[in-house]
This record gives C-alpha cells, sequence and structure tokens, in this order.
C-alpha cells in the first residue's frame, strides 16, 4: 500500500530511492552525453535532489519534531566524511596529478570544507574549473539549508502555534521567490553567479518542506488529495521549464514549485509511476547517488577538456561511485550511527555509582 502524504515516511519506500535515482542519471546524462540538447538535465537533476530533501527534512523536523542533535548527527555521518575524503583527494590531485597543476590556495581550501564556498573567495567563481568542485555548490545549498530549516522549526517550537511551521516555510519560500525575481536585474557582488547562491537555489527545497508541514497542519482537501495525474503534470511543467523556456528563467521560480508539489503528492500517482521509479536499476542509483554526485566530477572535466571519451568517463564516474560507497561512505556511516546510538542508549553514572 501506498504512503500517504500525511503519514511519516519512516520505512523504506522504495520511489523515493527512484525519485533520487532519476536525479543523479540526469545529472549523469547532462554530463557525459555527446551532444548539447540535454544539458539542461543536469540543472533538473539537482532541483529533484532539492525538493526530496525539503520533503523529508520537512517531515523530520516539523512533524516528527526529531531533536535537533539526532538530526544533525545523522546528516554529519551521512555527508560529512566522505565529503571531506573528496575535497581533499581532490585537492591532491589537482596539485599533483591534473594536467594543468593548481595548488589550492589555504583560504579557498577552508571555505570549501566549511561548504562556504559558493561565497568566498568572492573573485573566484566556484565554476572556475581551477580544481574538480564545481559541483559542490549544490552540497553547500543543502548544508546551509538544514541550518535555515532547524532555526525554523526551534522558532516553531517556540511560538507553539499549529501553523508556525507552516507559515514560517510559507514566508521563506516567498522570500526566496522574491529574491529570485530580483537578482537577475541587480546580481549580487561575487564571482560565483548568482543562482547557485543558498538564498536563492534553496527555493525547491524550502517550498517542498512548506508544503509537506502545510499538508500536515490542515484538513484543506486540496492539499491533502490530488487527482492522480497532477503531480505527474507538474513534473512535465517543470520539465518544459527547464528545456524549452530556460531563456524565461523559470527554472528559478515556476519549476522548483511544480517540482515541491510533485514530491509532495509522489504517492497519490498512478500506479505504473510508482513502478518505474521503483525499479531496481533507479533504486541503486539513488542508494548510491551521493558518492556517484561526488566522484563524478574529475571524469566530467576531463571529458570537456577532450582527454577521455564520453562513454570511459561515464564508466569510470559510476566505478568509482560505487566503490566509494561501498568501501567508505556506507561503513563509515553505519559505524558512526552506531556509536553514536549506543553513546544514546548508555544510562548516565550517577555521581553515586562507581564507573565501570
Amino acid at each position: 500500500m501506498a504512503v500517504t502524504i500525511m503519514s511519516s515516511p519512516t520505512r523504506h519506500i522504495p520511489y523515493l530511492d527512484g525519485w533520487r535515482g532519476l536525479a543523479i542519471i540526469a545529472v549523469l546524462i547532462s554530463h557525459f552525453k555527446s551532444t548539447q540538447e540535454l544539458s539542461w538535465l543536469g540543472e533538473f537533476g539537482v532541483q529533484l535532489f532539492f525538493v526530496l530533501s525539503g520533503f523529508l527534512m520537512g517531515n523530520l523536523l516539523f512533524i516528527k519534531k526529531v531533536p535537533l542533535k539526532d538530526f544533525f548527527v545523522r546528516r554529519v555521518s551521512r555527508v560529512f566524511p566522505t565529503f571531506w575524503l573528496f575535497v581533499i583527494a581532490m585537492a591532491l590531485y589537482a596539485a599533483f596529478v591534473q594536467p594543468v597543476r593548481f595548488v589550492v590556495p589555504q583560504g579557498e581550501l577552508i571555505a570549501t570544507l566549511a561548504f562556504l564556498r559558493n561565497y568566498f573567495p568572492a573573485d573566484i567563481s566556484i565554476w572556475a574549473r581551477t580544481w574538480p568542485i564545481g559541483h559542490l555548490w549544490s552540497l553547500s545549498v543543502e548544508e546551509h539549508s538544514y541550518m535555515f530549516l532547524a532555526a525554523l522549526a526551534v522558532l516553531a517550537g517556540a511560538l507553539r502555534h499549529r501553523f508556525a511551521g507552516a507559515a514560517l516555510l510559507l514566508a521563506g519560500t516567498g522570500a526566496i521567490l522574491a529574491m529570485n525575481m530580483y537578482y537577475p536585474g541587480h546580481p549580487p557582488a561575487g564571482a560565483t553567479p548568482w543562482f547557485l547562491r543558498s538564498e536563492s537555489a534553496a527555493i525547491g527545497l524550502v517550498a517542498a518542506a512548506a508544503y509537506r508541514v502545510m499538508a500536515a497542519s490542515t484538513q484543506a482537501p486540496w492539499l491533502r488529495q490530488t487527482s492522480p495525474w497532477l503531480p505527474v503534470l507538474t513534473l512535465v511543467v517543470a520539465i518544459a521549464c527547464y528545456s524549452t523556456y530556460a531563456h524565461k528563467e523559470l527554472q528559478y521560480t515556476l519549476a522548483p514549485l511544480c517540482l515541491a508539489y510533485s514530491i509532495n503528492h509522489l504517492e497519490r500517482t498512478p500506479q505504473i509511476i510508482q513502478k518505474l521509479l521503483a525499479a531496481r536499476v533507479l533504486q541503486w542509483f539513488g542508494v548510491c547517488s551521493f558518492s556517484l554526485y561526488l566522484w563524478q566530477q574529475p571524469f566530467y572535466y576531463a571529458v570537456g577538456a577532450g582527454r577521455i571519451p564520453h562513454l570511459a568517463g561515464l564508466l569510470g564516474a559510476i566505478g568509482l561511485g560505487a566503490l566509494s560507497f561501498y568501501l567508505f561512505e556506507n561503513p563509515v556511516r553505519l559505524y558512526l550511527n552506531r556509536k553514536w546510538a549506543g553513546r544514546r542508549a548508555r544510562p548516565a553514572v550517577r555521581p553515586d555509582t562507581p564507573a565501570a
């Protein structure tokens, strides 16, 4: 039986892994295609990641009310070890292996490790291709969004009102939407493009969380129910915004909102859509998506520079990403989560009780 929008997605839901798998496949196609027609798939795939994160994080922080310590421990165990390994590896790769050597300045390395490279250094874009970190803008957006959502969850708890969380998230979505309408004509200072900055790029993530929490806070049928094909239609509209109407910059306004609606009603789509997303190959790509997304970048740069063929780059990216997931990302994440679970389960030692 499909999970409804008001249920808590705590159990494994195959089609959500498939959605994540679709996202990474879109990025890989965009990066390793042999023609220019599908370039929009990269940005589209990243937005699929964003709205799924918003949907899940909104549920955890505002509906299930997971303690912030537990929330951030889980985020750190999933992201930080593999992310830091990748950044250090790419700094060494740039200095000693890549054809045009580049010694990463200390300030840029620290900014990258701290998820601040979208902003600092301000005189060189993250897309400068001096070393293979151009895709890390999206991970910075996600980490900043997690902190933003956590702060709103704390504020909503302090307000103690049924609709406080939804109202705050809707206000945040509106503010980002206004920013995305203002920035094209008044871009902010800094070398990195405005649409890669967190205050702009997080619109889909925050909108998906807002819809999730708003639907959980009200009994309005138009929020909780929908025609089975309407989420599919909004997905198609989003695709059109990225592919056909990108010149109108709808990928920064309408498209993320459409995808936020689609992910929130994914469980109501026709069974054939859910079955397609639950295909084993899509689930596998979804489970490995973080490592695949990280390690494909040096291959993408090599293909773009004509150093290796497109197919070799794609296979190398998938192979290295899979090795990263099975040999490092997943074992480290499980180990850290077990350590945290054991620490939480350990009873506190009373002052009058001798320690073991």
